[in-house]
């Protein structure tokens, strides 16, 4: 889970203020499958991410995108 916190951190700390919610989400999709099977809640992971609780309804739609999308090779 620890990667996954780095990883919604640097989503929204190094994106710009217009982008945020959008990398948020991506981060999300990337990740949906450990996001699930965490016994963690969605405002649990942002707060361990150091991401306002703002974003959970931006992870809550990347999980359920999840189902539709497939991440592009050589996204980081």
């Amino acid at each position: 889970m620890e990667r996954i916190f780095t990883e919604l951190h640097d989503a929204y700390a190094n994106s710009a203020s217009g982008q945020k919610s959008c990398m948020v989400c991506l981060a999300s999709i990337k990740n949906a499958r450990r996001i699930i099977d965490s016994e963690l809640s969605l405002r649990q992971i942002l707060e361990c991410a150091g991401v306002p609780q703002s974003y959970t309804n931006c992870m809550s739609i990347g999980l359920n995108l999840s189902k539709y999308v497939d991440v592009k090779e050589g996204f980081r």
